[in-house]
């Protein structure tokens, strides 16, 4: 019974990770597209290395939409 909970923890382990390097690389490429100015682009690009999920979702929820930062 431990070796099956091993497997299962392991495998949404695994899921989890993947999503979050999705997550993060789709915010960060979603940014180096954008045709907002150097600057902006690269305080999102600081604010998702330092928080990556939370950054990558605040950018891809309400950073993207916005043009006047």
């Amino acid at each position: 019974m431990h070796f099956i909970s091993e497997v299962i923890s392991g495998a949404f382990g695994l899921v989890f990770f993947i999503a979050w390097v999705l997550l993060v690389l789709y915010a960060l490429m979603s940014i180096l597209r954008s045709s907002m100015n150097q600057n902006t682009k690269l305080l999102w690009i600081i604010i998702i290395l330092i928080v990556p999920v939370l950054g990558s979702l605040l950018y891809i929820f309400w950073g993207r939409n916005q043009s006047f930062l």
